[in-house]
């Protein structure tokens, strides 16, 4: 299973999880952080005429205290990026342009850590629990991962490459999120590549 793969397993439980326990209204992926509160996209107008783009992912499981949590931030940072990009798209779209420049990203990751609770020969507690051979694999430690990704973008009717077609972005995403926007949801397509690509570079002449 490829990162990306992996990514969209993970949020595709978040999503169940989110929608079979929560007991208000559970939101699509591409919702204002003052709607959903603990995740979404927040976007505001620079003096210079760009647009500050931030979008913070839903918390990811991580892997406890003794394993690398690389993977899991990875999988935020990629679904934090995709979010800000379509939210731009957004943005351009609404503005009357045909797309955008990227000039600066910044991203932040939120580890927290805890030891899990366990019911141990003394009685239950809050605690690291170590068996004797290694920890407890009933009362693993609990990790928790959330990423932020800011964008600063440039409006524009003049594309080059490197630059995002908005339509092409939001289409491309889409595929790779169904539903994320609110829309119908979809089984995502069987091959999974990068989820958003900015226009290509001219082929070089030999």
């Amino acid at each position: 299973m490829t990162s990306r793969q992996a990514a969209i397993a993970a949020i595709a439980t978040l999503g169940v999880l989110l929608g079979g326990c929560a007991t208000g209204p559970a939101y699509p992926l591409l919702t204002p952080i003052d709607v959903a509160h603990s995740f979404g996209f927040s976007d505001r107008r620079l003096a210079d005429g760009r647009y500050e783009v931030s979008y913070v992912a839903p918390t990811l499981q991580g892997f406890g205290y003794r394993f690398d949590q690389s993977p899991a931030e990875r999988q935020g940072k990629s679904l934090a990026l995709d979010m800000a990009i379509w939210r731009a798209a957004q943005i351009a779209q609404a503005q009357g342009y045909q797309g955008f420049s990227v000039a600066d990203t910044q991203s932040n990751s939120d580890i927290q850590q805890r030891s899990a609770y366990y019911d141990g020969p003394w009685g239950p507690g809050w605690g690291r629990h170590r068996a004797p051979f290694g920890w407890d694999a009933y009362n693993p430690p609990e990790t928790s991962v959330q990423v932020e990704v800011k964008l600063a973008v440039a409006l524009s009717n003049s594309l080059k490459p490197g630059d995002y077609n908005a339509a092409d972005a939001i289409q491309q995403l889409r595929q790779t999120y169904p539903g994320a926007d609110g829309g119908p949801v979809a089984a995502p397509p069987q091959a999974i590549g990068p989820s958003v690509q900015p226009i290509p570079s001219p082929p070089v002449k030999s």
